[in-house]
């Protein structure tokens, strides 16, 4: 199971999944009405290419430094926060594990998504989400970070525009989508919503936004008879 949340729970706007951030009762309201199987826990993302494994439910908000999390055991809620960063969730077709994915330029440069691969070691078919996150025409980035990025991975020219006047307009879906498939992972669905312009999503490039945004899923338990 997977949601999406944005700035908007039922009638309550400005809605803010940040764990210092966020009110106990819309937080609540969220659980009854997703019917979750528990609060959500959220990690301390500080755009790296470390990884946290769930065999159980966190037991405090922030309690990780990590921009991943995956989980093999039922019920446990694997999720991330953006706000122009794009949310990656990775299961595979045996329904083995969820995995939610912070991807920033940063932890893209830092091969996260190879790093989360890796370390869950999956024998099956790897299926990818993408969230909504900053769009390439809204994300400019300096020549400087292009030159270095393309120094680690050159094969991503295809995420990039072309340099003008020292800029570039950068396209974290292609980022991510490039390291994906030289992974072998081929499945990969989009949903194209772009932070910057959509009223409904929080974005950090639009007006240096605090809130964020919750991409989240987990593995079902089986249901009782």
């Amino acid at each position: 199971m997977a949601i999406q949340t944005t700035n908007t729970l039922a009638q309550n706007q400005w809605f803010d999944i940040h764990p210092n951030q966020s009110k106990p009762e819309l937080i609540n309201l969220l659980v009854e009405g997703f019917n979750l199987p528990h609060v959500p826990q959220f990690l301390q993302q500080v755009h790296g290419n470390q990884i946290i494994e769930y065999s159980k439910q966190a037991e405090s908000q922030l309690s990780y430094q990590a921009d991943a999390c995956f989980t093999r055991s039922k019920d446990v809620i694997c999720a991330v926060m953006t706000a122009d960063c794009l949310p990656v969730l990775l299961t595979d077709n045996a329904g083995s594990f969820v995995a939610a994915v912070h991807c920033g330029w940063r932890s893209l440069d830092a091969n996260i998504l190879k790093e989360t691969l890796n370390k869950i070691n999956s024998e099956h078919q790897i299926l990818a989400w993408f969230g909504p996150c900053i769009q390439p025409m809204q994300y400019e980035v300096d020549e400087s970070f292009v030159k270095n990025y393309l120094k680690q991975h050159p094969n991503s020219h295809p995420a990039f525009t072309a340099i003008n006047t020292g800029k570039s307009f950068s396209d974290l879906h292609a980022m991510a989508s490039i390291q994906l498939n030289a992974l072998g992972v081929k499945r990969i669905e989009a949903a194209n919503q772009c932070t910057f312009l959509q009223p409904n999503y929080y974005s950090w490039r639009q007006n240096n936004t605090n809130k964020r945004m919750a991409s989240m899923l987990w593995l079902t338990g089986k249901q009782a008879p």
